[in-house]
């Protein structure tokens, strides 16, 4: 059984140390048809792509944030 962890703040799933970077649906890459389907994973209402088909990988997990503190400024 494989064992699976996603970080909270991006949103980058974790598993058999292997990094899948996170799309909605409407969000997809144009490349999505050339991807294999055994590095695709479908979870939670998002599609996991496998990191390596990206060419700046690093620079897409650095961008993925989540807004999880959206009304910060009408804390007092």
């Amino acid at each position: 059984m494989n064992k699976y962890k996603i970080n909270k703040t991006n949103g980058v799933l974790r598993m058999n140390n292997n990094n899948y970077i996170p799309f909605q649906l409407h969000q997809l890459p144009k490349k999505y048809n050339k991807i294999p389907l055994n590095d695709i994973i479908k979870m939670k209402g998002y599609v996991y792509i496998h990191e390596g088909y990206f060419k700046n990988s690093k620079y897409i997990i650095d961008c993925l944030h989540s807004n999880n503190d959206l009304s910060y400024k009408n804390k007092r």
